[in-house]
């Protein structure tokens, strides 16, 4: 009988001792992902302006607290502006008219996968974004984690049709849409800000004011896709 239990003790130490193996060792993957290698080990397809030996010159600068500056292929300047080790956020300036953002998001489920999230920014001079989503190989995500973002969004339907119009011609009016995203102080957060009153003219603008609800939109990341909560000024 004291054989069994014996037997038994050993069997449910075998499965703690592996269970500790495996939590260490995924919490190690997870902590290994920084965001400046992922940030090095980029392809070179998906960031034109630096190539990998630059990317990696320009991240030991910064660690050394030295200029972090180089050239990029279009003649100019690119710096990094911040490496956010806890929030694994990254900010570079690519050209004097256009930033990139790279975050890592944690995917809270149990098979604890991350993925990369890069937002190209350019001004010229009103500001608009384009961003794309990656697994942990740097394949680019076909879905995108962030629902599509256009115009209807932002606009007030019931207050439209309150007024005997068609949401579709209202939309219309909004004839160029420039939307910037960003993450929400480095966090895994996303907003998203239309840009139409710094390049519609104030007269169309302040008649079409009425109409939205909003110039911001909240999208909140839960586990493996960000979720659109409110729409505000």
């Amino acid at each position: 009988m004291k054989q069994i239990i014996s037997m038994f003790n050993i069997s449910i130490w075998r499965k703690l001792l592996l269970f500790i193996f495996v939590s260490f060792s995924l919490l190690f993957s997870l902590s290994a992902q920084s965001v400046e290698k992922a940030f090095v080990n980029m392809p070179d397809e998906y960031y034109l302006s630096l190539p990998t030996a630059q990317r990696k010159e320009m991240v030991k600068a910064y660690k050394k607290d030295t200029t972090a500056i180089s050239k990029n292929r279009f003649r100019g300047q690119s710096s990094i502006l911040l490496i956010d080790s806890i929030n694994q956020f990254m900010s570079i300036q690519n050209t004097i008219n256009s930033k990139v953002a790279l975050k890592i998001l944690k995917n809270g489920t149990p098979n604890a996968s991350i993925y990369y999230a890069l937002i190209f920014t350019a001004c010229a001079p009103v500001c608009d974004s384009h961003i794309g989503f990656y697994n942990a190989d740097w394949s680019f995500l076909k879905n995108s984690l962030l629902p599509k973002i256009t115009i209807l969004d932002f606009l007030d339907t019931d207050k439209i049709q309150a007024d005997g119009k068609k949401v579709e011609s209202v939309a219309e009016q909004f004839d160029i849409v420039f939307i910037q995203t960003h993450f929400v102080d480095n966090g895994s957060n996303i907003e998203a800000t239309l840009n139409s009153e710094k390049f519609m003219d104030k007269d169309s603008f302040t008649r079409l004011r009425t109409y939205l609800k909003g110039d911001k939109i909240l999208f909140t990341w839960e586990n493996t896709t960000f979720k659109k909560t409110n729409c505000h000024w």
